[in-house]
């Protein structure tokens, strides 16, 4: 049984959720259709890409996860597929992709008409729902796509390997020898500030050493880590290490976006005192 999760910034007041579960619902069979996210900002492409980036592992090999968030979509622009830790991410080819991967892709398929075509003869896709809205392209090259990998043929099936793959270094901090130097990469729903500052540097960094988080340039700072949010006493400026293994800044029951003005690109840096 096939699943396929949706990524979007169409908002649940808007239809084409509801189409584009439908033409699936339609052309691939028994397919199980997961919404991960439909409130992403408008256009946000670097929140759509940290919250897919975070839910990846939990879902089984073979799912395919279609990206329905761009920059605007330009003419030209076809679709891509990577095949990533046994999954598959189909998105616009305008380097957003490379924003939800850590690492390379076993195989990235650029795909144009002789490619699209080749899809099509294999998954035997009705003539119908080969007609493609400019409005709303999606709909028909997204799913035609989703029916091609959900039947279990390979990328290699439908076109070369595309060379010359590069990553963003977007999520990653910059280590030294007694500091890390990150960033905000994400606001969540309470408001509390998620940084691209993994655990395991931390440790790795920090080798028990006592230290100092500091936070738009040593405007406000903090020199602990809580385990739970609860430690805290309400309104009090606080660190932990989220469930995605991030260092995380918050209030407790507080809103420290607000607050403190964070926004995604605010500077986060964590000093280690010298051995």
């Amino acid at each position: 049984m096939p699943i396929i999760t949706l990524t979007t910034d169409w908002q649940t007041r808007d239809y084409y959720s509801g189409m584009m579960k439908g033409r699936l619902l339609t052309i691939v069979p028994e397919v199980v259709v997961i919404e991960i996210n439909q409130l992403i900002e408008p256009f946000h492409i670097l929140q759509a890409s940290f919250i897919l980036q975070q839910v990846l592992p939990e879902y089984p090999a073979g799912t395919i996860h279609l990206f329905l968030v761009n920059k605007g979509h330009q003419p030209g622009i076809w679709p891509a597929v990577a095949k990533y830790h046994n999954q598959y991410l189909v998105g616009w080819d305008d380097g957003i992709l490379p924003l939800v991967m850590t690492s390379d892709p076993d195989y990235y398929l650029r795909l144009d008409f002789p490619t699209l075509e080749k899809i099509d003869n294999a998954s035997c896709v009705d003539g119908q729902f080969k007609h493609i809205e400019p409005s709303f392209p999606e709909l028909s090259l997204f799913s035609r796509i989703a029916r091609f990998l959900s039947m279990g043929f390979s990328l290699d099936q439908a076109g070369p390997n595309s060379a010359g793959f590069g990553r963003s270094t977007l999520w990653q901090p910059v280590i030294h020898k007694d500091q890390i130097d990150g960033q905000v990469v994400f606001i969540d729903s309470y408001r509390n500030a998620i940084t691209n500052i993994p655990k395991t540097e931390f440790l790795k960094i920090g080798t028990d050493r006592t230290f100092e988080i500091t936070i738009k340039s040593n405007r406000y700072k903090i020199h602990g880590i809580n385990d739970t949010y609860m430690e805290s006493d309400p309104g009090e400026l606080l660190a932990i290490f989220n469930s995605a293994g991030l260092l995380e800044i918050a209030i407790a029951q507080g809103n420290a976006a607000e607050l403190l003005g964070f926004e995604p690109g605010t500077p986060i840096k964590i000093k280690f005192d010298e051995h």
